[in-house]
Order: structure tokens, then sequence, then C-alpha cells
């Protein structure tokens, strides 16, 4: 797309969010981080790199509703707080989703979830996904580590993701999505998609539904390594970048449920990747 047309196309974003928000009643200012601030009976904020990716998935004369839908769902959360105090009602909504760590405000319910993400107690109704605070969560009769628990549980009780398998740069990768906000959170239980080893395998979360898997198994010495994360590398950047719901385009190595972040220097062919990765590869052999 032309600088042109992009510069076209957010412009006309903008204007939509502003004359949906000033038609409910608030006014809105363009503010750092590319979010427009939204004040009225509330004070939000709407992200437009997600709104820009969600607007890019139908026509451009559809996007007059997906603004709407889109700010209006905001706004009702904010305006139309749920009850949560009657927690026997509330722990059948919680789900744990994954957020990118500057999301973090200090009054989330939130713990890390690997480098550069965080793990968030969320309430999940019909009509829209609501963060915890820390202030609610501290109400009611569970401590943290149950909040997680029952949140994570209820990611699984929805049900798997679709398993798909594809070639990239000639190496199998697995790719798990579904039309869901939590996809990330079905890396606490890979081994339930996939057969992995002591190894464990490369991944990536780019957005809220896609996880990307490379499993390393004793046939996947430093060069199919090296292959595997050059092409894992440059796929899950362009979905990050495709979002929706951008999450990391980074690569991580998945052990016993535990995210290193794979730190790697180059581009494509010329990648590089750590020592201790790279002698795990060679030493199992």
């Amino acid at each position: 797309m032309s600088g042109s047309r992009r510069d076209g196309d957010e412009a006309a974003l903008d204007s939509l969010v502003v004359l949906v928000a000033e038609n409910l009643g608030y006014s809105c200012t363009r503010v750092p981080g590319d979010v427009m601030l939204l004040e009225g009976a509330g004070r939000l904020h709407v992200g437009m790199r997600n709104l820009r990716q969600l607007a890019r998935l139908v026509p451009r004369d559809d996007w007059p509703a997906v603004v709407a839908d889109h700010v209006t769902t905001i706004i009702t959360a904010i305006e139309e707080p749920l009850d949560l105090s009657d927690f026997s009602l509330a722990r059948h909504l919680l789900r744990t989703r994954v957020y990118p760590a500057e999301a973090d405000n200090g009054m989330l319910a939130a713990r890390p979830f690997a480098p550069g993400l965080i793990e968030v107690v969320v309430v999940d109704t019909p009509t829209t996904v609501r963060t915890v605070t820390r202030e609610e969560m501290a109400a009611w009769p569970a401590p943290m580590n149950e909040l997680f628990a029952l949140g994570r549980d209820g990611v699984h009780s929805d049900g798997p993701l679709q398993r798909e398998l594809h070639e990239v740069d000639g190496m199998p990768v697995h790719l798990l999505h579904g039309w869901t906000f939590y996809a990330a959170t079905h890396l606490a239980w890979l081994e339930q998609y996939l057969e992995l080893g002591t190894r464990g395998a490369l991944v990536a979360v780019p957005n809220r539904s896609t996880v990307i898997a490379f499993p390393l198994g004793q046939d996947v010495g430093p060069g199919a390594a090296l292959r595997a994360a050059a092409g894992l590398k440059e796929h899950t950047r362009a979905a990050y970048e495709e979002g929706p719901g951008s999450l990391s385009p980074a690569l991580f190595w998945w052990r016993d449920g535990d995210l290193a972040l794979l730190e790697t220097r180059g581009e494509g062919a010329d990648i590089v990747l750590p020592g201790e990765f790279l002698a795990a590869m060679a030493g199992a052999q």
C-alpha cells in the first residue's frame, strides 16, 4: 500500500472514531502511542493499531460498523461495569488472557507470562472481555494463584484450538489458531497438542488468535533449528504486523511450560542463535 493511501486510511479511521465518540458524548483526542483518548462519563483509550488491523479484515464500506461496534463495546464496559462482588457467579466467567507487557498499568490482576508478555485475569461475557483489577481480585475469597488457575481452566474448557501443519522454508511448522482472544494461553498445555521431548519447541505468539510451534525432536540438529528459527522469525513478524490483537514478534524457547526469549541477531539466513540453545540441539543428537 502506498504512503498516501495508508495515510488516507488512517485519517478515515481517526475521523470515524471521533464521530462515534462524539455521538456517544465523548470528546476525542489523539495522544502518543497511536491511541485515541476519549473523555466523557469516563476516561478510556482506543488503540488505533488494533482498530486498523480489524479494519483490514473487512471491506472499506464496513468500516463505520466496525468502528461503531469497537468503540461502543469499550465505552459500555466503562459505563456499565459488571457487578463482580458475587464471586460464586464471577468465577465461571474467569479466563486468563495474554497481553503485551506494556499494557500493565499497575492496576491489573496480572503476572509475567513470558519476556515481554503478561497473563491477566479477565471476565468474559457474551458482549465484552474485561480485565480484572488488583482491588477487585483482593475482594474475592480466593488467592491469586487460584484465580489464575480458574482462568486457565476456563480457557481450556472452551475447547481446543485448530491445528494445521504448514511448511516454512521447507520445515514442518504447526499452526494453532482459533476465533479466540486466548490462543496464547494454550501454551500452558502445549504438550496436549504436540509430541514434545525434553528439548521442547520453538514457539511464537504473534497475535491473540495464533500460536506457531516447531517441536525440537531428537532429529533436529543445529542446522535444522537455525533454518526453522529463521523461517519462524519472518513468518511471526508478518503475523504480528497483520494482527488483529498483536502480541509479540519474538521467538521463544518452550521447555516444560517455561518460555525463554530466544534472542537472535541478523536477518534471514544470517540469523545467529544463542550458544546455550545450539549446544542443546547438538548435545541431544
